[in-house]
């Protein structure tokens, strides 16, 4: 290992849910994500008209979780307002279809780029099944 590469311990968490109040207000831990994922989501929540407040923090750089605050809109009269986790559900899953459209795009202009995702699939799901192997031999 050279001088420059530092190995991250796992997060001690996947996920938590943080706050007590109203759930228009909320904190969620992600384990294992950094910068990248905590502006994205931040971003796309910052855009939402019904999101008041959106932002999000790496407390260490040697910790491997992001905090992403919530804060929605509370509901006009008769209206339900729209819950923190709501609000993030709804922005992860707008992620996750503009990353789909990014890699198709690209897919489209660059084939190798399909190529390799396909391999890495191909890799990962042989990985599954090794490990999934591994642990019936465990458990027999």
């Amino acid at each position: 290992m050279s001088v420059n590469e530092v190995k991250i311990k796992p997060a001690p968490v996947q996920f938590e849910l943080r706050g007590t109040g109203p759930p228009t207000s909320r904190t969620f831990v992600i384990g294992d994500e950094d910068h990248t994922l905590g502006n994205a989501l931040r971003h796309i929540l910052i855009n939402d008209a019904r999101v008041d407040f959106a932002g999000y923090c790496v407390p260490h750089p040697s910790e491997p979780v992001v905090h992403v605050r919530v804060q929605t809109a509370t509901g006009n009269e008769g209206a339900a307002a729209l819950t923190a986790t709501e609000a993030v559900k709804e922005a992860c899953t707008t992620l996750e279809n503009q990353c789909d459209f990014v890699l198709e795009e690209l897919e489209k202009v660059l084939p190798e780029v399909r190529e390799d995702r396909e391999w890495m699939e191909r890799l990962a799901a042989e990985e599954l099944q090794q490990a999934a192997e591994e642990e019936e031999d465990e458990e027999e």
